[in-house]
């Protein structure tokens, strides 16, 4: 197959849905994406198309409309080495080690250890306070051998795993769907789990396997390469899977896709430690950036996000990261924000702040960033025709693109044959006017640099 020959991003043409549910507010229409099906995506491509704020469920990647839906999304995310964890975090993850750990254990340490460096091991804050050494302290694998005669209350275990989808993670996914979404067994199905969370969403060139860490090829060892691609955090209490997050690992940033758990375990704050520790994954894995998906100023279940600091917060007409404070002050005054000189106008009456009469009561969304899992319904939902008319912000009106784009540097994949440069030019025009709507929103959508990067799959 032509497209297995080197690792390309190819795509089908996207969409501009208009009136979806909102899985925030629980408007019946209140939400408007534009979106689209990736056939191959290269890891380097989504970290682009992450910073012009996208993000994706399993293979479909979505740009919330931040002007026009009831709860703009916007894309958050903090430099690594600049998180300072706040009492609270700290508080949080030496409790869960006191909890792991046990009292015996804990009284051990501080007889064992005569430094200083004693003091943040059994969890006291000083100002040394070492956030990835601190949230490794009560993982089995990392006990002091010399207190191997000491019982711990519990073996507490965190592996990374590739995606495949097992039984013992999809029990957690049911259990946690009920508890926290409280989805009904009909919506629950281990297609949608697959889909959604399992399975490598990414390409890599040919011989590179993600999952060997050795890159062992042909028998011969070769050099050691970044972790990259979907993988499962798995977190193991006295052998039982108790949580799991789902990330992905892209060559400048670790992005937090899903994150699930044992409701019994609610009180250990375990959202925020999965956070601290994927922070602290992210600097063991030498990435600059950690994102952590989508903020929405009203949403109180998205507070936490802006306790870890310093973030940013992405403009949705500039797309340039600036500091969550800047955002937050304008916040006060209106739910869209842009820095952009002549920036758009939102509707008065899409604030949440205006009362909501006559909604119908939905269930949350399955998906923490409000892209439904289920989406079987969107072809009876209203659509605007086309991504211009929705005056969609961060995008060229269709004359606009229509004079910048550069015909040549377009790749379209038709049938499995490419058609770039000469061969698209020579094109009957009957034939090509069919493919011209399509191609200028995805170019207008994603960016003219982007989009010569990207093939256009025609069906």
């Amino acid at each position: 197959m032509l497209l297995e020959d080197s690792p390309i991003t190819a795509v089908l043409p996207g969409h501009y849905i208009a009136e979806r549910r909102c899985g925030y507010c629980h408007r019946s229409s209140g939400s408007s994406v534009f979106g689209f099906t990736s056939v191959s995506m290269t890891v380097d491509l989504y970290q682009l198309l992450m910073d012009r704020g996208f993000r994706r469920s399993g293979t479909f990647l979505y740009k919330p409309d931040l002007l026009n839906s009831c709860c703009p999304q916007y894309t958050i995310r903090l430099i690594a080495s600049e998180f300072r964890p706040s009492k609270e975090h700290r508080q949080a993850i030496n409790r869960f080690n006191r909890f792991i750990l046990g009292s015996q254990y804990e009284e051990a340490l501080r007889r064992h250890f005569s430094s200083s460096h004693s003091a943040s091991l059994v969890g006291k804050h000083n100002s040394e306070f070492d956030l990835v050494s601190t949230i490794h302290r009560a993982e089995y694998d990392n006990l002091p051998p010399e207190l191997a005669h000491i019982p711990v209350a519990h073996k507490f275990v965190v592996r990374l795993a590739p995606p495949d989808c097992n039984d013992e993670k999809f029990s957690l996914y049911i259990h946690y769907q009920k508890t926290c979404h409280h989805e009904p067994d009909s919506k629950i199905t281990k297609h949608g789990f697959r889909r959604f969370l399992c399975g490598q969403p990414f390409e890599f060139e040919r011989g590179y396997d993600p999952y060997d860490r050795e890159n062992v090829s042909a028998g011969r060892p070769q050099p050691a390469r970044k972790r990259l691609g979907l993988w499962h955090q798995m977190y193991y209490l006295d052998g039982q899977l108790i949580a799991m997050a789902v990330l992905d690992f892209l060559p400048n940033t670790i992005s937090s896709v899903y994150f699930m758990c044992r409701e019994e375990y609610s009180n250990y704050s375990l959202g925020k430690l999965s956070a601290c520790r994927e922070i602290a994954l992210s600097l063991e894995e030498e990435r600059t950036h950690y994102h952590m998906g989508l903020y929405i100023h009203s949403c109180q279940k998205m507070k936490y996000k802006a306790s870890f600091g310093p973030s940013e917060l992405l403009d949705p007409e500039l797309y340039i990261y600036f500091p969550f404070d800047k955002f937050a002050a304008e916040f006060e005054n209106s739910e869209y924000v842009s820095f952009a000189p002549h920036h758009r106008v939102r509707d008065p009456a899409k604030d949440l702040r205006r009362s909501i009469v006559q909604e119908r009561t939905m269930a949350s969304s399955s998906d923490e960033d409000g892209c439904e899992e289920d989406n079987d319904d969107e072809d009876h939902l209203p659509r605007i025709q086309t991504v211009f008319d929705a005056d969609m912000p961060g995008m060229p009106s269709q004359e606009e693109i229509m004079s910048s784009i550069d015909m040549s540097k377009v790749r379209l994949v038709i049938q499995k044959y490419i058609f770039t440069g000469e061969s698209l030019s020579n094109m009957h025009p009957t034939v090509f006017a069919n493919f011209l709507e399509p191609i200028l929103q995805m170019a207008a959508v994603i960016g003219l640099d982007l989009f010569y990067e990207v093939f256009l799959y025609i069906q």
